[in-house]
């Protein structure tokens, strides 16, 4: 497939970022609107600074970075940040354009992303890219006393580690990216737990499935059978938390019956996502890194 995306633009030399380069990548993370905080160091360290790209500009300024992860046949674009002084430059569309050619030069043949739905211009942008709307999800704030208004957690239910095996079927069942899990749970902050039958055995369908993200309070991907089933998950969440903390993030995808529960209980809505998907384009004509 090849797509038209207009003519590089030729300001900016990109670069793997450096373990040493955390203040960067802390200070240009907050352009990204969320409330929570920017992952820790050590996780910088650890794991993204070796798949993140600086977009530098003269003199050593960085302009903007995109964070990428290959996640089998997919590539995965976690982040994209443009500088406020860097913006309607063409910068965005040229770290797409290269990140679209790390991927296939690594083997993939589709790739995804998420994008705030009110981002008129990165959806634009994306679009024009070959990527649609596949999900939707939705951050909403929940306390204790919301949960309590739930309906009961079912009876026989018992919240377990997420084994390795069953992050396959799982993400079949709930229709996540493939790989995307199964990364998760080997990346630091993460805890991937399950809903499953209190005396063992498997269930015939999917009860419910949670990574449980202490750093920021945040429950994503977060998925659940039932409105008791996500109550027993999100209790859960809380015991974890401890007392101290009186409010968790939890991202509602594709769930409408909960999303419109937890609205009518008073849960505040912080953050609404599409998440993209597409076949790479065709992109032979981009200057390699």
């Amino acid at each position: 497939m090849a797509v038209d995306v207009g003519s590089l633009p030729c300001p900016w030399v990109l670069r793997v970022g450096r373990p040493d380069e955390y203040a960067t990548f802390a200070h240009l993370f907050t352009e990204l609107g969320l409330e929570e905080p920017p992952p820790p160091e050590s996780m910088w360290v650890e794991d993204m600074a070796s798949r993140t790209f600086f977009a530098e500009g003269p003199e050593g300024v960085v302009a903007g970075y995109s964070t990428t992860d290959v996640l089998g046949a997919w590539g995965y674009v976690g982040q994209l940040v443009v500088a406020p002084f860097a913006r309607r430059q063409g910068l965005g569309r040229w770290l797409m354009r290269h990140a679209a050619q790390r991927f296939r030069a690594q083997g993939c043949q589709s790739w995804a992303l998420n994008v705030k739905r009110d981002n008129v211009a990165a959806l634009g942008l994306y679009t024009a890219m070959g990527m649609r709307r596949e999900r939707w999800g939705t951050n909403l704030k929940v306390t204790r006393a919301l949960l309590a208004q739930l309906p009961p957690v079912p009876a026989g239910l018992v919240v377990v580690p997420l084994a390795p095996s069953h992050c396959e079927p799982l993400t079949e069942m709930w229709r996540m990216l493939p790989g995307k899990l199964a990364r998760f749970g080997t990346q630091m902050g993460h805890r991937l737990l399950r809903l499953a039958p209190e005396h063992g055995g498997e269930s015939t369908s999917p009860l419910g499935l949670m990574d449980f993200r202490a750093g920021s309070r945040l429950l994503f991907p977060f998925f659940a059978a039932s409105l008791g089933h996500a109550r027993a998950l999100m209790e859960a969440a809380f015991s974890l938390l401890g007392e101290a903390h009186p409010v968790l993030n939890v991202v509602v995808t594709d769930d409408t019956p909960l999303e419109q529960r937890l609205r009518e209980l008073g849960a505040e809505v912080s953050l609404e996502t599409y998440e993209l998907r597409g076949t790479l384009p065709d992109l032979a004509s981009a200057r390699a890194p």
